[in-house]
């Protein structure tokens, strides 16, 4: 019975609007204030019923004071609320102050008026009781999102309560993209931004990445993108890339000229994914996830080779290609199997294929500027590289590189030299540096001038003469 009415009086009674009406109200003596601040802190503390009011509190004011109250000292909860804040984690104005001072003014008053009448009163705090003018701002783990993509490097209170809910709300708002006909249209535009959300927090913070791979959404992540994938139609080539197909068949990049200047939302979804997961494969607890496929889930190395060929998706498709088979990473006989089996070693061959008419002529299909052709080319030669790093399925990967003309023009130069210089060190990766529109590259060497001769070999001086003497002979 006691602690029935300690949870009453705690979230229930008055004292929960009548002590932050005391905080908001300017004629109240400094002390007084700061005391009813003291009380409420005291109160989201209490280890059984402290969340309860935490709860209720949180009807009141934006997340971000409800933390500071828990925080204390009364002194500085006082000082917040008559400050102007525009933080990721607190939207805050005098106006909202005066605002909300008046609402809680006005259901005490109720409150009383009624208390008068000698009759008791069954009250309860209101569902909408908050003076918040940004309740229609997406916000995940008491931040706002925008806000914080504004501001990535923002100290805040609790990132892995922010990625936990990022993660959560991702992945419930892909799966609503599939059901826009049956059920309430979806807002196409929410997965991206919190995949952006996720992305940046994710480099700032970059050890919350093995944190993702012990809640177990990596392959969630891989599934989704995998589903995505197969919503876009499909060539029948393609398709026989999506189901593993025998080394090879043909692959074909998915650009045409209906999908060259703009993209469909289910091609940004998709992208989003992939965005996300080449984040993640930076850490060797999410790459070796990756290659933990159980049966029925989809496998991520024919999905990065589909993705070499979706428009704004080839550099990063390559390089999260190039972060999962590491040498640390325990799976990586797995991943180069899954390579094996569809051919990934002779589709990663012929986008190398400088010679007109190639092998697979991929070079000429990938439509890529500049220097996209020399970073994409940089990290196919360092996917090649990696794939025959010792391990169970090395001799094979040897066997098939040794018999190619292409890769013994290619395996001895030193190709880094084409990647931005900052390239190595940044968190983002080669292809978060091209995808930054805002970002001025500098590349340690730039790639040369193209040239009409067919063979040429785009990547440095010793490669275009090796190439002009293979042409001579031909």
């Amino acid at each position: 019975m006691g602690c029935s009415k300690t949870r009453r009086s705690c979230v229930h009674s008055p004292t929960c609007f009548t002590c932050p009406r005391n905080c908001l109200a300017e004629e109240i003596p400094l002390q007084q204030r700061a005391a009813a601040a003291s009380l409420l802190g005291k109160l989201v503390g209490q280890p059984m019923h402290g969340p309860r009011v935490a709860i209720a509190l949180a009807r009141f004011f934006p997340d971000g004071l409800v933390s500071a109250i828990r925080d204390g000292p009364g002194e500085a909860v006082v000082t917040a609320l008559e400050q102007t804040s525009e933080t990721p984690e607190l939207v805050w104005t005098p106006a909202m102050a005066a605002s909300l001072g008046a609402q809680i003014a006005t259901m005490a008053s109720d409150l009383y008026r009624e208390q008068m009448k000698g009759r008791v009163v069954d009250w309860d705090l209101p569902e909408h009781a908050s003076g918040q003018e940004m309740k229609d701002e997406p916000q995940v783990g008491g931040v706002y999102v925008r806000l914080f993509l504004k501001d990535p490097k923002f100290p805040l209170r609790n990132p892995k309560r922010f990625l936990e809910g990022l993660l959560d709300q991702y992945v419930s708002a892909v799966a609503a993209t599939h059901y826009t006909k049956e059920m309430q249209p979806a807002d196409p535009e929410l997965p991206l931004l919190l995949s952006a959300a996720l992305v940046s927090l994710l480099r700032v913070h970059p050890a919350l990445a093995d944190h993702v791979g012990y809640l177990g959404y990596v392959p969630k992540l891989v599934a989704a993108m995998a589903y995505e994938g197969r919503r876009e139609t499909m060539a029948s080539e393609d398709v026989k890339a999506a189901n593993h197909c025998q080394p090879g068949e043909f692959w074909e990049p998915e650009y045409g000229e209906s999908n060259l200047g703009s993209q469909t939302s289910q091609e940004r979804v998709r992208l989003s994914c992939l965005r996300v997961l080449h984040q993640l494969a930076a850490s060797t607890t999410c790459a070796e996830a990756m290659a933990t496929a159980s049966t029925g889930t989809p496998q991520v190395v024919p999905l990065l080779m589909k993705a070499i060929g979706w428009q704004g998706g080839s550099v990063m498709a390559l390089e999260t290609l190039k972060r999962v088979v590491v040498a640390g990473n325990r799976a990586r006989d797995a991943l180069v199997a899954q390579g094996l089996k569809i051919g990934l070693v002779d589709v990663l061959l012929g986008l190398l294929d400088w010679r007109a008419g190639g092998r697979h002529g991929l070079c000429m299909q990938m439509k890529w500027n500049e220097s996209e052709a020399s970073v994409g080319r940089v990290l196919a030669v360092e996917v090649l590289h990696a794939f025959a790093t010792e391990g169970a399925h090395c001799a094979k990967v040897r066997n098939i590189l040794n018999a190619s003309d292409v890769w013994s023009a290619y395996k001895d130069q030193k190709h880094d030299l084409f990647l931005p210089s900052n390239a190595q060190s940044a968190a983002a990766g080669v292809a978060g540096l091209i995808e930054s529109s805002s970002a001025r590259l500098t590349y340690a060497l730039t790639a040369p001038t193209p040239q009409p001769a067919l063979g040429r070999l785009p990547t440095s001086r010793t490669t275009q003469a090796d190439a002009r003497d293979e042409a001579s002979t031909e």
